[in-house]
């Protein structure tokens, strides 16, 4: 009884963990996911599956990351993706969502981007970016031409925090560290252009060479929906995928399940 007590507890927890990585996985709004978990001089792999691999210009890897690796910015780097992006930048959005890690290294006084994107009016129609010593905007820009900017705390320096910034069709919220702490109520929709420099570039202006971020950027993701804010604080937890490989955490569960019995 132990025995057939312990294969059936095992293949159910084994059933469990492959269900759960094929639902994070699977997510079909996940259209942008840069993990910065390997080191590559000129390229970002998109960990979302769709293949939007990242052009890096100038930013450095490191292996300190807030879940593995991350990319640091000099005050003169960046990294681009790709222009054409399906779902992202051939259509109008109604909703979406960005989040990321990052860790300022110092505040400039001067702005300071973390990402952007344009449209075709040359405009950015969405972006987050510090503005002045340290304090930071979710900015979206509709198709109305109409700005919209929900505010997030001022920054620590060298200290790791968690921003997102979601908009539902109704609702534009900003998110530190998991929590809610500006919201916007309006109603429109967002274009992404398919800029020459990249759809969405990380760590300056996109349409100019300004604006250079100095500091760290982890995990960014980038959805076609709002997620909730349990999701935000799943991914930002436990990463937007998994921050190990899932055949450490099936090893982890193996263990766990033969201390048990």
């Amino acid at each position: 009884m132990k025995t057939l007590l312990f294969c059936l507890v095992s293949f159910g927890a084994i059933l469990a963990l492959s269900m759960n990585v094929e639902a994070i996985r699977n997510d079909a709004d996940l259209v942008i996911y840069y993990s910065f978990d390997e080191d590559d001089d000129k390229e970002v792999a998109d960990d979302s599956g769709n293949g939007f691999d990242a052009e890096v210009d100038g930013a450095e890897w490191s292996k300190d990351g807030k879940l593995g690796g991350a990319m640091e910015f000099d005050g003169g780097s960046a990294i681009k993706s790709p222009p054409e992006v399906p779902g992202l930048t051939d259509t109008e959005l109604t909703a979406m969502t960005v989040e990321h890690w990052v860790m300022i290294t110092a505040a400039t006084g001067d702005t300071q981007q973390v990402w952007e994107a344009l449209n075709a009016a040359g405009a950015w129609p969405a972006e987050t970016f510090i503005e002045g010593t340290a304090d930071m905007v979710f900015y979206i820009y509709d198709t109305k031409n109409t700005e919209h900017r929900t505010p997030i705390p001022v920054l620590p320096t060298k200290k790791w925090v968690h921003i997102a910034g979601t908009y539902d069709g109704k609702v534009q919220k900003s998110y530190f560290n998991g929590k809610v702490v500006g919201e916007e109520a309006w109603s429109g929709k967002i274009s992404i252009f398919a800029a020459p420099t990249g759809a969405i570039v990380l760590g300056k202006d996109n349409e100019a060479d300004i604006q250079y971020l100095n500091g760290f950027i982890d995990e960014f993701a980038f959805y076609t929906r709002a997620l909730s804010e349990d999701e935000i604080n799943a991914d930002m937890n436990d990463g937007v995928l998994f921050a190990v490989d899932p055949r450490e955490k099936l090893s982890t569960t193996w263990a766990n399940i033969k201390a048990e019995y």
